[in-house]
């Protein structure tokens, strides 16, 4: 437990750090105009942002409703969605988003279902929507191949490659997980025997006994998803939805902050790629390589310090805002527990 809270503060003050390094870079330059700025928003533009935002997670959360229902587990719709921004917290402050899925997981469980059955919810429904993730990834760089929307950069095209090829691996890696399971009892089986004989286990027969079973059970509901062809598709195509949704959200910032020559394909384009870098940046939300990536793409579609005040608006509505709302979703879980 201390150790938690020990991580736990270690990651919130990096973060702090983070922003104000990202802060002081953004607004050293000319902070009067962008304050003014963001002082100045069109309120009914800058609303439709974080209305696009709060759909995203939505759609997110209908996901794991659907996934749940297809391996045959009644949980509630809102709960699902409340879900959805609890897990945006722990994705948020933690390094690589890598803290989202074991809450899930872990949330799933206290809704009576098996951790069996959570562990498959789960990986099922990173597995749609990184094919999303990596599909949408795909048809920008083919869109930006043929409409040259950025000029030739070697640092950001190897740097884009690179957070493409990174997702594709974990796709990958997260597929042979749910479904590879003469991989998986071969690893696990290992592995057992390993600590067997470092002698850090005891009754290892018994314990490959009931971790076969475990991974007899979670492979038999992990083909639930594959076999049934219809549901996958139409999760992709939820998923697609909910990040061209995401995707969105700079276009309404643009023109909340006056900015009305950003054409919606270039916006969609242009986040994809920046999702597409912050996938590995390690620090908590990708703080640092987000906002980087964001000055660097729509530097090619606005000039001068507004573009400051863009960057920080959507990096506000799209993280801090995210990590608010799933905290005072998680208040309101944890005190339904304590009733």
């Amino acid at each position: 437990m201390k150790n938690n809270k020990k991580s736990f503060i270690i990651n919130i003050l990096i973060i702090l750090i983070v922003l104000s390094i990202v802060l002081y870079f953004s607004l050293k330059d000319d902070y009067k105009t962008i304050i003014n700025a963001i002082l100045n928003m069109n309120i009914l533009w800058i609303t439709l942002a974080i209305i696009l935002f709060c759909i995203y997670r939505v759609l997110i959360g209908i996901s794991t409703y659907y996934i749940s229902k297809v391996n045959k587990e009644e949980v509630r719709l809102l709960r699902c969605i409340q879900l959805s921004f609890i897990i945006l917290f722990f994705h948020g402050i933690t390094p690589f988003a890598g803290g989202g899925q074991p809450m899930e997981v872990y949330y799933l469980h206290n809704e009576k279902i098996s951790i069996t059955k959570s562990t498959n919810i789960v990986l099922q429904n990173f597995i749609v929507y990184q094919i999303s993730l990596v599909l949408i990834g795909l048809i920008a760089l083919i869109y930006n191949y043929f409409f040259k929307i950025f000029p030739s950069n070697h640092f950001m095209k190897h740097l884009v490659i690179l957070g493409f090829s990174i997702n594709f691996i974990v796709l990958l890696a997260t597929y042979i997980l749910s479904f590879g399971k003469k991989i998986n009892k071969f690893i696990c089986n290992k592995g057992l025997s390993l600590l067997a004989k470092l002698k850090l286990i005891k009754n290892v027969e018994q314990k490959r006994e009931k971790l076969n079973e475990y991974l007899n059970n979670f492979h038999k509901n992990a083909l639930r998803l594959k076999k049934n062809y219809k549901a996958f598709i139409k999760l992709i195509l939820l998923n697609s939805i909910a990040l061209i949704v995401l995707y969105l959200v700079p276009y309404a910032v643009c023109h909340g902050l006056y900015i009305n020559n950003v054409r919606i394909t270039d916006a969609i384009v242009s986040t994809a790629y920046i999702m597409t870098i912050g996938s590995f940046v390690p620090i908590p939300g990708g703080t640092g390589g987000i906002e980087y990536g964001f000055i660097f793409f729509f530097g090619h579609l606005i000039k001068g310090s507004i573009l400051n005040a863009i960057m920080l608006v959507w990096r506000f509505i799209t993280y801090y805002l995210g990590m608010i709302i799933g905290a005072i979703c998680l208040s309101l879980y944890r005190k339904r527990e304590t009733e």
